[in-house]
Formats: structure tokens, C-alpha cells, sequence
């Protein structure tokens, strides 16, 4: 029986992203799928920084798929008390506050309490004046209100009283320009716009950061506010000023707090763990540990460039530097429309802080330094460059690091009287075949470990001998053992000749071609079609599905495997399609094996259902290949698990039951079969035979699809 060509579109199911990764563990590159050689040059490059004394210190935290794969520290974190600096230190992160400000307002968007295109004079009266009274709230949040950089840039922060007083700073001012018409970096907007946050919500802005954001996210070692009596502060990063040969410390742990009011535009303390987990949030559209923080259309929505370009430099070549809403995006040009494509997101802080999000490689890479000057704030531009080779060049292949494939390849079961596994070569990859289920590419993690591609936290581990040789693998407790086959088994020749022997399929070549209607039943999806198959001696056939409107033909001339389907023309089908349809067919199936030119192996004999059955592997024995099991008694090919292909899908495992085997022109064929595959939404397909017509009748063009 063929799977059913009709049946494509209703396997066809989007996946949903239902990770929900709040911690970061350590992992490796390699288990990451990244190239450790650049990873090691990256951190090389930062140490060079110290040494360089461009920095007097860092922080680097890389992590992939929601593992940690390099977490380090350089330098100091205070030079002049000789502390070093270690993962786990406490910074202030400056202006990447101010992507905690977006997402606080996209949050009371969410919750239906303020609209972007507000004006800020609703909430803060000193707006009311000419000029003023046109700003929105949508502008503060892509810096276009016309506000300047700042009007505390000369005061001492340590004298603020409140973050509204910051606001309302701007009264009676003119603007640089008209609201909405142009893109100007501005702390005194973002300020404004934490000040709309306490006024909407009738608390600090910081309450409401904290309740809304650091606590269900976990970041505990974040704070708005660093006074000195902080328990943060035994982690804190002495800040420091200059340049190379001449830094000055301007801010250390036991001085009083350098903002006593929080300014979301530049007073946020972080680690790079606590805002990794911040970037995750983004990078995971509103949610973390299964929670919907945020709607994911906001995520998207802060995530869209303004109509204005970001004047600014960039190490990743190719992309454009562009604003969303509080963060910053590099972007490339996109298609017909030429809408950007944000390839990173992210933001740095003045004091030297910096983080990355990649959002199709799922990483983030923070790069924290306490180092404020022009040559620190440069040292981001090379990293960036690094950055662009480790995750946006040519993505990274594990076989180039790992060892030879033939030692592992074989097979391998937990016993005489287990149903083997196999370890195949599936084109130039790795991969675990477990018959007529899947065939699971593996990807190389170093010391002969390989991950499993779809299920990363299953790895297969394969154990060797005092010579080197691999004996077997184990999965975690689970341990399976090279195939040793008995003895006493049949050999190739004498399997191939008692099946050729029991269905005398050559027999079809004094019938002339055959005509089998069967009536196909899909239990779980409530729904069945009825097939005509043609079979013609030595090779020839074809099968027509009809199943109410829609309908499908499929044939193979000898030389050429063809199908149509609905209105669509006759085409050839070729590649992995073609291999793994030709197979299903009787002649291929109960035929003499032995003419098909392929290696038959005889592995082992099973009880099943209370028959002796012979286990035969046909086809390559070091790439994915069917597995036949034969009635000893009968030799009747009863069980099949193989593979079969479905547009849309490729490769889909399949097991198959053949029973009531009958009589049809002297050759003995399943009158039902009961077909099993490996996809979840499909459940079991049953057909049963219902007419049979010999010496039929086959036009001209039958096998060729031309009727």
C-alpha cells in the first residue's frame, strides 16, 4: 500500500515554539552548534582590551539556545583595591535602561491604560504650551518628540529630586524640531516618558519595573536604585573614566548613591545574567517560564524601525543601525517591499555596557566593561564584528571538528530478542535509525558524544574499548551494544529464495497486468478514498486515489517515476521521493531480492505474535534502509518498517502489517493491510482489497500517466 498522495495537506501542522528557557546552564559551543574556535577568539579579543588597557575590565556571557556556552571575566572590577573581576558582577548598565522603559509602556498599552498616540500633556501639565503640546507618546518612545539629549547634563544627579522634576524641565522650551520629523537621541524623553509611567500608574516607576518585569523574569540582581545599603552592592563594578594609561575611578562601592531617583533613561544596575533574561523575554515574543508577559504583537511592534534613520556606527557589515522603540536594530534591506529585516536587536549603556540578541540563532551576548571613554565605547565595534563571523557568517558545520563516521556506523540492540537500532551515514550527517520510525540526525559535542538534532538534551554517548573500538552507545542510563547476530541464522540466499519461493510474484508475468481496487480507512481523521492499483510483470505500475472531489495518480514505466494530482500537470518525481516510493511495491517487496542489487542482511530471529519471524535488513547497511520481517514458517513477508515520503514533510517513518494473504494469479498477495506511521496526527490507515481483475486492460500511456 502507498501512502495516499491525497492526504499531504492535512499533515502539514505549524509548529509552536513551546520552549519557555529562564536560566541559562552552562553548555558548550559545540553542543550549541557553533564554532569554538571562534568563540575562543572572541574572548581573546576582549582579554587583548585589558591588556591593551583600553578597558579596565569586562564581563562576557554568551549564550545559545538558553545555554551559557562562555562566561567570563577580564581584567578588574576594581584596579585599585586589586579586585578582580568574575562572572556574576553587579553594573551599571546606563542607557540600557531604557529598553526596560519600552517595554514597561508596551505593558500598560497591553493593559489598555494608555495609547501611543497620546499627548504627553494628558499626564504631565508642563506639556501644555506651544510646541510641547504635540508630543506623543509614541514619539518619546522612538526618540522623535523633538526633546534635546538632555537638561541634566550639567547637574550633579546626585542633587535630583524626582523624576517628574527631570520632565518638567521641558516647560515653556522649544523643541529642535517639529514632533514626529526627524530622530534625536534623548534621555530627557525617555526620563519624560518614565515620568507618564508613575503618573498612569500612580507609583514609582520603579515599583512598577519591578513588579512587572524583574520579579517574573527572576532577575534579583537588578536593581533601580543602589543605595548604600544595598546587598547588591558586595558585587558592584568600581566605575571608571579616561582613557588607556588614565582612568580615574569616579564611582566605587562604598560611595554614596550616584542616582537617587530613578531615571529610566540611564540609572538601571544589572549583571549580564539578569539581563540576558530580559533579552529573552524579546527574543521569546512576551514570554518566559510559559508566561505571557507581554502580547507578542507589542514584542513585534517595539521591534519595528521608525521612519527615521539612526545616525551611528556598527562592526556587523552589511546591516543598517535603526531604532525600534527604546532599542536599538541592525537591520537588512528585505525583499520586493524592501521592508528592513531585524537581524539584531539590542542597546548599549554610556559607562561601556553592551548586549545582543540574534533572534534566528536564539543567542545573546552580553558585553559588560565599566570602562566610560570613546576608546572603551570602540572596543564594542570590534566585538560586533566578531560577533557578525561567530553567528551571522557561514553557519558553523560540527563535522568539521568531528572524528571519522565509519566507527560508529552499524548496528546496535539492548539484547538477543531486542528490535535493533542502527547508526547510518543519512547523506554526508550522523544519524540514530530506529526502523520504520525515524531516522534523527545527530550533531558532534566533542569526546564521541553526539546530541540529538531535534531533542538537544538527549545525548548519545558511545562507549569504546581499550583499543578504541566502539562497543556501543549509551542515552543517559540507557545502553545498547553492537549487534552480534546468532549463529545459527539463515543465510541472505536462502531468506531471499524461501520469500521469492512463498509469493511467486514472477507468476504476474503469465496473468498479464493486474487491476486491485481497495478502499482505504483513516480511523483518526474520519475519512477514507478508495485506490486502483495496476501491476504489470517485471515492473511496471500504477495507482489512482480518488476520495470525493479530489483525486491523485501516481505510475512508473520501468524507467520513470511519474505523478499528478488534482489540476496539476504530469511531472517526474526524483531524488529521496523516488528511492523511497520505488520500494513499495509487491514486485520490489516479495520479489527475488537478490536481482535488485542491494545488500541484504539477515539479523536476527523474533517471536512476534506468535510466529517465528526472520528480521532481514535490505538495503545499505550504513545508510537508512527498510527492514522486512519473514514468517520463517510461511515465508511470507508479514511486517515491514521502512520509510515513505510525503510532499511538504520528506522522510516519514512507516510500519506496516500485511495479513490474509491470497491467491492472485499464483502469486500470493496481502488482501489487507494496516499501516502505521510516525506522525501524530495521522493514527493508523487500514485498506482491504474489495475486486480483482486479471489480464486487465491497460491503454496506451497507462504507466506513463498519459491517459
Amino acid at each position: 500500500m502507498f501512502l495516499p498522495v491525497l492526504l499531504t495537506s492535512a499533515l502539514l501542522a505549524s509548529a509552536q515554539d513551546t520552549r519557555t528557557p529562564t536560566a541559562f546552564p552552562p553548555s558548550t559551543a559545540l553542543e550549541q552548534g557553533i564554532s569554538p574556535n571562534a568563540l575562543s577568539e572572541l574572548s581573546d579579543l576582549v582579554r587583548s582590551f585589558v591588556e591593551a588597557d583600553d578597558i579596565v575590565g569586562a564581563e562576557l556571557h554568551v549564550i545559545v539556545r538558553g545555554r551559557t556556552v562562555l562566561h567570563e571575566g577580564y581584567g578588574w572590577r576594581d584596579r585599585e583595591e586589586r579586585v578582580p573581576m568574575a562572572p556574576g558582577g553587579v553594573f551599571c548598565v546606563r542607557s540600557m535602561t531604557k529598553p526596560l522603559i519600552g517595554i514597561a509602556t508596551w505593558m500598560l498599552v497591553d493593559d489598555g491604560r494608555l495609547k501611543l498616540t497620546e499627548p504627553v500633556a494628558k499626564y504631565l501639565p508642563a506639556f501644555e504650551g506651544d510646541g510641547l503640546r504635540a508630543v506623543t507618546i509614541e514619539q518619546l518612545l522612538r526618540h522623535e518628540s523633538g526633546l534635546p539629549m538632555s537638561l541634566i547634563i550639567a547637574d550633579d544627579p546626585r542633587k535630583l529630586t524626582s523624576v517628574r522634576a527631570v520632565a518638567d524641565r521641558a516647560r515653556g522650551r522649544a523643541l529642535d524640531f517639529a514632533p514626529g520629523t526627524a530622530f534625536q537621541y534623548s534621555d530627557q524623553g525617555t526620563d519624560t516618558l518614565t515620568a507618564v509611567i508613575e503618573v498612569v500608574t500612580g507609583a514609582p516607576a520603579e515599583e512598577f519595573v519591578r513588579a512587572r518585569l524583574l520579579e517574573p523574569l527572576g532577575m534579583t540582581s537588578t536593581a533601580c536604585l543602589l543605595p548604600e545599603s544595598h546587598p547588591l552592592r558586595a558585587r558592584l563594578c568600581s566605575a571608571y573614566s579616561g582613557a588607556p594609561r588614565s582612568w580615574t575611578r569616579f564611582f566605587g562601592p562604598k560611595d554614596p548613591a550616584l542616582f537617587p531617583v530613578f531615571l529610566g533613561s540611564q540609572s538601571l544596575y544589572s549583571t549580564t545574567e539578569d539581563y540576558a533574561r530580559f533579552l529573552d523575554l524579546l527574543l521569546h515574543k512576551g514570554r518566559s517560564g510559559g508566561e505571557r508577559l507581554l502580547r507578542a504583537s507589542s514584542v513585534r511592534r517595539a521591534l519595528t524601525p521608525g521612519g527615521f534613520p539612526m545616525p551611528a556606527a556598527t562592526g556587523f557589515p552589511g546591516l543598517k543601525p535603526e531604532y525600534g522603540t527604546l532599542l536599538q536594530l541592525w537591520t537588512q534591506a528585505g525583499g520586493e517591499d524592501d521592508d528592513s529585516e531585524v537581524v539584531v536587536f539590542g542597546h548599549g549603556g554610556s559607562d561601556g555596557t553592551h548586549a545582543w540578541a540574534f533572534p534566528e540563532q536564539d543567542a545573546l551576548v552580553l558585553y559588560f566593561t565599566q570602562s566610560r571613554s570613546l576608546t572603551s565605547a570602540s572596543t564594542s565595534l570590534r566585538v560586533e564584528e566578531r560577533l557578525a563571523a561567530l553567528f551571522l557568517g557561514k553557519p558553523f558545520d560540527p563535522l568539521e571538528v568531528a572524528p571519522p563516521l565509519e566507527p560508529y556506523l552499524g548496528l546496535y540492540w539492548e539484547g538477543e530478542g531486542d528490535v535493533y537500532r542502527a547508526i547510518v551515514r543519512d547523506g554526508r550527517e550522523l544519524a540514530l535509525e530506529v526502523p520504520g520510525r525515524a531516522v534523527v540526525p545527530l550533531d558532534y559535542i566533542g569526546e564521541h558524544r553526539w546530541k540529538l538534532r531535534p531533542e538537544p538534551a538527549n545525548v548519545i554517548a558511545f562507549d569504546r574499548d581499550e583499543h578504541g573500538v566502539v562497543t556501543g552507545y549509551h542515552i543517559g542510563e540507557h545502553k545498547e551494544v553492537r549487534v552480534v547476530p546468532a549463529p545459527d541464522l539463515p543465510t541472505a540466499d536462502e531468506v531471499a529464495t524461501r520469500v521469492a519461493a512463498a509469493h511467486h510474484v514472477e507468476r504476474l508475468a503469465e496473468t498479464g497486468p493486474v487491476r486491485m481496487r481497495e478502499r482505504v480507512e483513516f480511523q483518526k481523521l474520519d475519512r477514507s478514498l478508495h485506490t486502483t492499483t495496476w501491476l504489470a510483470w517485471p515492473d511496471r505500475w500504477r495507482i489512482d486515489e480518488a476520495g470525493g472531489a479530489e483525486f491523485s495518480r501516481m505510475a512508473f514505466d520501468g524507467t520513470v517515476l511519474r505523478q499528478a494530482t488534482g489540476d496539476t500537470p504530469v511531472a517526474p518525481i526524483e531524488g529521496l521521493a523516488a528511492e523511497l516510493i520505488s520500494v513499495q511495491t509487491p514486485f520490489r517487496r516479495y520479489g527475488d531480492w537478490r536481482t535488485l542489487g542491494i545488500p541484504i542482511r539477515v539479523v536476527q530471529r523474533l517471536r512476534r505474535d506468535d510466529e517465528e519471524a526472520v528480521v532481514v535488513r535490505l538495503g545499505a547497511q550504513d545508510a537508512p534502509a527498510m527492514t522486512l520481517y519473514v514468517d520463517w514458517k510461511t515465508g511470507l513477508v508479514k511486517h515491514l518498517a521502512g520509510w515513505t515520503f510525503i510532499e511538504g514533510m520528506g522522510r516519514v517513518g512507516q510500519r506496516v502489517n500485511f495479513s490474509d494473504f491470497r491467491d492472485v494469479g499464483g502469486a500470493m498477495l496481502p488482501w489487507r493491510t494496516k499501516l502505521e506511521l510516525a506522525h501524530p496526527l495521522i493514527g493508523t490507515i487500514e485498506s482491504v482489497v474489495e475486486e480483482v481483475e486479471l489480464r486487465a486492460e491497460t491503454p496506451a500511456g497507462l504507466f506513463e500517466l498519459r491517459d
